[in-house]
């Protein structure tokens, strides 16, 4: 597998409730018209109008990523134990496809506090020298692998409704409770890790 060290380090976390903007801003911030090479795990069944290939069978979504370009959705099983299997041969095949822009719907499903399959955890820490641009979102960051927090580059929350949630990405953000608990919907904080710069704004819906 040949690597780039040279690579930046592109790994976003997009965490929010239903109604906080979280989409929206995967949608309309994150995902790029330049993204020729766009791998999606769907698990919400809400991509479609990004991508040219949608399937619930994950070997031609595999298959097309050895073309030059691609943009495809994995639409993931609802059955656990399917889905975990699932998960981890997505992740082996976007970090040996490489170049890839790769969007990874709920977290929580696939993932725990101290586990995170073999190959999330080559997404989360050889990703960027195999030039992937990483964006893992979730409505319940308590429930989210450590080992993808400590790999963000940037972290963007939104409104969340349980305290423990709100709690998780009060630490993660270096902020209080208080104000993680005054957001309002489609209100955001964003954090650069490496700089540690902290806005405030609003997701601006189309």
């Amino acid at each position: 597998m040949k690597t780039d060290q040279s690579n930046e380090a592109r790994i976003t976390a997009c965490i929010g409730s239903t109604g906080s903007g979280k989409g929206v801003y995967i949608k309309n911030y994150w995902l790029k018209k330049s993204d020729k090479r766009l791998l999606i795990w769907d698990y919400m069944r809400e991509y479609a109008p990004f991508v040219t290939q949608v399937s619930e069978k994950l070997g031609p979504v595999i298959e097309s990523l050895k073309e030059k370009q691609f943009q495809a959705a994995f639409l993931p099983s609802y059955d656990d134990k399917t889905r975990a299997q699932q998960f981890d041969i997505f992740c082996k095949a976007a970090v040996h496809a490489g170049d890839v822009a790769l969007v990874v719907e709920e977290l929580s499903f696939v993932t725990s506090p101290s586990f995170a399959p073999a190959g999330w955890k080559m997404v989360s820490s050889i990703g960027r020298h195999k030039g992937l641009r990483v964006i893992g979102a979730s409505q319940r960051p308590a429930q989210v692998d450590k080992a993808f927090w400590s790999n963000c580059t940037e972290i963007h929350c939104g409104f969340l409704m349980y305290e423990p949630d709100q709690k998780v990405m009060a630490k993660v953000l270096g902020v209080t409770i208080d104000e993680i608990q005054s957001l309002k919907p489609l209100e955001y904080f964003h954090k650069n890790v490496r700089t540690k710069e902290l806005k405030r704004g609003f997701v601006k819906v189309p």
